[in-house]
């Protein structure tokens, strides 16, 4: 079986929240936002708010081997053809995606973005064997949900926290929380970096998590490992 390891990093749609929940209040997209972090005590928006900008994949093969990571939609970027490139490969995708807390946080958003698009998905959205389906394991592994053993512990420090214990760099400099200034201020580039960054890290936790649950031995897993030792180097360079 093949994998495909995949992050995405996403705006606030201002616009959206001031028509849905302000639209007779007269104030601006921003003041609403401004408002909507203030009373809600939280700077994470609800997902239904999110709109995927950046979406990266690590390609990985049946030998567990991290072939490339790609950012979609690099030659004619648009939020729409995002989306649809995502999910045009998703519905000929036979292997197993994986992801960190992408089954509530990732896949619901870009299901959304399906909804807002007008984007058909007929094998992810089957009734059986298909990745949207919790206990799918063989099509979707949220490395989140495994290692907390589906939500029965938690993991404080969260992904930043496992990358350094297995011996990655962890987060860095940019943080998710900083996506929507980076992206208001025209630094794209930068949150396409950044999701590769998450990407290729994440892969590296599957690999051990896999070595973990005995699905590669040990062998397997320093092949695989040093294989994809040149990722490490974009890894090394300032976001």
């Amino acid at each position: 079986m093949t994998f495909a390891v995949f992050d995405i990093e996403t705006r606030i749609d201002k616009q959206l929240l001031r028509r849905a929940f302000h639209a007779a209040d007269g104030i601006s997209d921003d003041e609403v936002y401004r408002r909507f972090i203030e009373e809600s005590g939280k700077d994470f928006a609800p997902m239904s708010l999110h709109v995927p900008i950046s979406i990266a994949i690590g390609n990985v093969g049946e030998d567990f081997i991290l072939q490339s990571v790609e950012s979609l939609a690099a030659a004619d970027y648009s939020e729409e053809a995002l989306a649809r490139e995502f999910w045009t490969r998703v519905e000929r995708f036979k292997g197993c995606l994986v992801t960190y807390n992408g089954r509530n946080f990732d896949l619901p958003v870009l299901e959304l973005a399906a909804l807002r698009h007008g984007i058909a998905a007929p094998n992810y959205f089957a009734e059986s064997n298909s990745p949207r389906y919790r206990y799918a394991g063989a099509r979707h592994l949220d490395l989140h949900e495994y290692l907390t053993n589906y939500g029965a512990v938690r993991i404080r420090g969260g992904l930043d926290l496992l990358l350094k214990m297995i011996g990655m760099p962890g987060k860095g400099a940019i943080e998710g929380s900083q996506v929507q200034g980076l992206y208001e201020a025209g630094r794209v580039d930068e949150i396409h970096r950044y999701c590769r960054s998450d990407v290729i890290q994440t892969y590296f936790l599957f690999l051990r998590v896999e070595l973990m649950r005995g699905k590669i031995d040990r062998p397997a897993y320093e092949r695989a490992r040093e294989s994809a030792s040149p990722f490490l180097t974009e890894l090394e360079q300032p976001l």
